[in-house]
């Protein structure tokens, strides 16, 4: 929870455009919405307890988008892979350093 609330915290606006692009492309947002998620990937990973997740937690993530990639039109049956990254995270977040988890000073990033 905490490092999805630095993400929105850090790149609400990111988040915001990809969500949005995400919900108006339900059969193609993994094609048009790729260059909104990799801002939202720059934008997160500037923050030490984001980087640490997405070290400790790269298998679940994985999965994750495997399984989103090849059911593009069914992002529901990827439930459970969900359901590991967020465990995994929460996991991550759980075992953190007060200085992971100190606002990060977000650096400039390219915006769309």
């Amino acid at each position: 929870r905490e490092a999805l609330a630095v993400a929105a915290q850090l790149c609400g606006p990111e988040l915001e455009r990809y969500g949005r692009c995400v919900a108006a492309s339900p059969g193609s947002w993994h094609q048009d919405c790729h260059q909104l998620s990799l801002s939202v990937t720059a934008c997160a990973s500037n923050h030490p307890l984001v980087r640490r997740i997405r070290r400790d937690c790269s298998d679940s993530f994985g999965a994750f988008e495997r399984c989103l990639r090849e059911r593009p039109q069914s992002a529901a049956e990827c439930g459970p892979h969900v359901s590991q990254f967020l465990l995994c995270a929460q996991n991550v977040t759980q075992s953190a350093t007060p200085g992971d988890t100190a606002t990060a000073t977000p650096t400039a990033t390219p915006r769309d």
